[in-house]
């Protein structure tokens, strides 16, 4: 399948992803809140940002697999992370900016139709995703040391990351199989 294709099976993946965070009372979607997707309000900020974020990330797993390969996503993706790493680097968030240099290459460090079109490729994704964003949020775990209980309740509360990697990742994977 070409890149739009893969585009619209994203965009609806996001959607479905959205919709699924939104019956299960993650994210409010209701004329308030879809309002402030246009014009972020301070009451939804939270929402929004938890929307946009669950939407693009479930778009850009649905488009991941083919960074691996000279291609549309590979050249949107590396400019998106240029101007990522930039501002990164301009507001000093050096830890940040470590981790985003080693994932960029990971996509490069292989053939097409490696490991990116794995079916364990969103797994280990979100798992890093999930590990990051707990490492960089809650710095007191990093001196108390997990627990497996804590291991189950924070990836009980991530659930759907791991959602929004598997869902878009194997919308790619279903789209190339036709």
């Amino acid at each position: 399948m070409r890149f739009r294709g893969h585009l619209i099976g994203g965009v609806v993946a996001g959607a479905v992803v959205v919709g699924i965070a939104a019956k299960s009372g993650i994210v409010a979607i209701d004329a308030l809140s879809l309002s402030a997707l246009v014009q972020v309000g301070p009451a939804h900020q939270s929402d929004t940002s938890t929307t946009i974020t669950l939407f693009l990330l479930t778009l850009v797993m649905s488009l991941f697999p083919d960074l691996d390969t000279a291609s549309v996503p590979q050249r949107w993706f590396f400019r998106a992370a240029f101007v990522l790493l930039i501002v990164l680097l301009l507001l000093k968030q050096m830890d940040i900016f470590a981790i985003v240099t080693f994932v960029l290459l990971l996509p490069l460090l292989h053939h097409h139709r490696g490991w990116t079109h794995s079916k364990l490729t969103p797994f280990a994704i979100s798992i890093l995703i999930i590990a990051v964003t707990i490492y960089l949020r809650f710095p007191l775990l990093r001196i108390e040391g997990f627990s497996i209980n804590q291991v189950v309740s924070l990836f009980q509360d991530y659930w759907i990351i791991i959602l929004a990697c598997v869902f878009g990742h194997y919308t790619h994977l279903l789209l190339d199989a036709r």
